[in-house]
């Protein structure tokens, strides 16, 4: 008789988890098995079912074919995905999407998996392309959750469990997360001479995901039935919402405008019903941080008629004096820094209006200037937003305000260096962030200054803002850049809020440290911070500080002819291709307004 078989040995120590949970199996991590709910279920707030295991047969048909058939045809595709775990209830036969692109299973020929599926043969193509779309669901869900998610505000949490029996809103979800993963993942193109900027652009293989997951989304959600939307009002709002939040990170704003006229519809209909509903208010929360960071893009860049003409973005009356958390408290200050930004450089752009100046040369011949009493007129209405801030300023917790109380003021001396001023979150950072340019675009000696040719205070219109932009660019200093990367998608930036201080700038100080911070973010990631071009905004601020040296004073940018916000982002990092730009000044000997147009050169 032959000897016994000798016992084979292990190949891992993984123990797989046989009476899991479905969340824990959803996301690949090994379940604890603690009952009435698992430990990681109980740590994200999540509902904890058990796995019940049950048989179901089917009988699939298709074009597949056998596997061998495929391998003649050339159609044979690699299997992305653990087949083991999966229960029937989890396959579903005769989805159509492309595969995956990942490592091969081949480079885990030592794992167990790969040993199993080497041996078993899948007799049906169908089945093959169903685990290849489940495999790249579960791959941009855990992303969604991990990465997604705390850029977002905390109801979309939420959202994540509303996704069972309404598609468009996963399919959402995973158009969100593909997308945002195919914007961190950097592809270097060839540098020609037609296109020396276009040097990176978006991984093109996750963006073409996200785009057929966007279509699937819009497609499901335009087949929705008027009783279907009566019954699940809040996963079509949330939907409407995160439609917005992709336009936006794409640089769509007819698209964002199409979701703007659509939500602020529903909005108005359903908010005047659950004016006291909690979930409501939190996404009209991040309804309108989206609007504010959208209204922001649109402002830089475009033409100087447009930016004179450009309206305010109102509040809903639901969010007036709302400071309950965090996310209320940004989407205040964001109010109140768009409405200050926008009266303070409407009130200065004023003066180098087109249709009230002649340009000869680069020097401008002033026929028109904006009488006292409409610019008091702007100083009252700053004033107003002035009192919102200092109310705002005042419920702000200490957990939100900087660990150095001293630091909280804008009582710093005239040449102080940059100290960096630290807070407990990112998050807190970023709103004080918001709250110190606010205060720059409240300072009104400036539009008082500005329009004078007396040599006392040639250079010295600005002197009021400089302890706030010191400030800022304290917080700016005091920040981790690789989080601002991750964590700015959705919301204005830290680049942004750089160049709108620059533009309120006169020490030539200041302005290189803000180029030099701005040139250590391009190096770290080139592409974008808070959906901002950072290699346009580099070859921006240059310009702005070159024309500094040369002894003129920049305090507005614009375009001679707008583009409308330029085209989508698809395949690249700004929607503008900006080679020129005209920029209004003051030159400091003669006190003249000029308007010069520059290129935009990167080194």
């Amino acid at each position: 008789m032959y000897p016994p078989v000798p016992e084979r040995p292990k190949k891992t120590d993984i123990v797989r988890s046989r009476n899991g949970c479905k969340s824990c199996r959803r996301r690949r991590t090994k379940c604890d098995e603690q009952k009435p709910i698992c430990g990681t279920c109980a740590r994200l707030g999540r509902v904890c079912e058990s796995i019940k295991p049950e048989f179901k047969f089917r009988v699939v048909t298709g074009p597949g074919g056998c596997l061998e058939e495929n391998n003649q045809r050339g159609t044979d595709r690699k299997l992305p995905i653990d087949v083991v775990g999966l229960n029937a209830s989890q396959i579903h036969v005769g989805d159509d999407i492309e595969p995956i692109c990942r490592p091969s299973l081949a480079s885990r020929e030592n794992s167990l998996e790969a040993s199993m599926i080497t041996r078993y043969r899948m007799p049906s193509l169908s089945l093959m392309k169903s685990l290849q779309r489940l495999d790249m669901d579960l791959f941009y869900s855990t992303y969604w959750e991990d990465y997604c998610l705390p850029a977002l505000h905390p109801t979309f949490r939420v959202a994540s469990q509303l996704v069972d029996g309404f598609p468009a809103l996963k399919a959402a979800i995973l158009t969100l997360s593909s997308c945002n993963f195919g914007r961190m993942q950097t592809e270097r193109l060839a540098t020609t001479l037609m296109a020396p900027s276009c040097t990176f652009r978006p991984n093109i293989t996750h963006q073409t995901r996200s785009m057929h997951y966007y279509s699937s989304a819009i497609k499901s959600f335009g087949h929705l039935s008027p009783q279907e939307y009566q019954n699940n009002v809040a996963r079509v709002l949330t939907t409407i919402v995160l439609f917005a939040y992709i336009e936006s990170s794409m640089g769509n704003f007819d698209g964002f405008n199409c979701h703007v006229r659509g939500l602020t519809t529903l909005l108005g209909v359903e908010l005047s019903k659950r004016t006291g509903d909690p979930p409501s208010k939190a996404l009209l929360v991040a309804w309108m941080q989206c609007r504010f960071h959208v209204w922001w893009a649109r402002t830089y860049f475009s033409s100087l008629e447009v930016q004179l003409q450009q309206r305010s973005v109102l509040m809903p009356r639901a969010l007036h004096e709302s400071f309950e958390n965090l996310h209320e408290r940004r989407v205040a200050v964001l109010s109140i820094l768009c409405e200050s930004h926008q009266l303070n450089f409407k009130a200065t752009l004023r003066h180098w209006d087109c249709q009230n100046v002649k340009n000869t040369g680069c020097v401008t011949e002033r026929s028109y200037w904006p009488d006292e009493e409409e610019i008091e007129k702007y100083c009252k209405l700053l004033a107003e937003e002035t009192k919102k801030l200092d109310n705002w300023f005042a419920r702000l917790p200490p957990s939100e305000r900087p660990l150095d109380i001293g630091l909280s003021s804008g009582d710093r001396q005239a040449h102080a260096p940059i100290v960096p001023v630290f807070f407990r979150s990112q998050d807190a950072a970023l709103n004080y962030a918001y709250y110190a340019v606010s205060r720059v675009m409240q300072c009104v000696r400036f539009l008082h200054l500005l329009p004078g040719g007396d040599p006392q205070y040639i250079g010295h219109e600005c002197d009021e803002a400089r302890p706030w932009l010191q400030l800022l660019l304290g917080v700016v200093q005091g920040t981790n850049p690789r989080i601002s990367i991750r964590r700015n998608n959705y919301t204005i930036g830290f680049s942004g809020l750089l160049l709108a201080a620059l533009l309120r700038c006169q020490d030539l100080t200041l302005g290189m440290w803000i180029e030099q911070w701005l040139k250590d973010l391009e190096e770290m990631q080139p592409t974008e911070e808070g959906s901002f071009p950072v290699y346009q905004t580099v070859g921006i601020v240059k310009a702005i500080n070159r024309q500094r040296q040369l002894g003129g004073d920049v305090f507005g940018v614009s375009l001679s002819v707008d583009d409308g916000g330029g085209t989508p982002k698809v395949s690249s990092y700004s929607s503008q291709s900006i080679s020129t730009l005209l920029i209004h000044g003051k030159w400091r000997i003669s006190g003249d307004l000029y308007t010069e147009c520059i290129s935009i050169v990167r080194d």
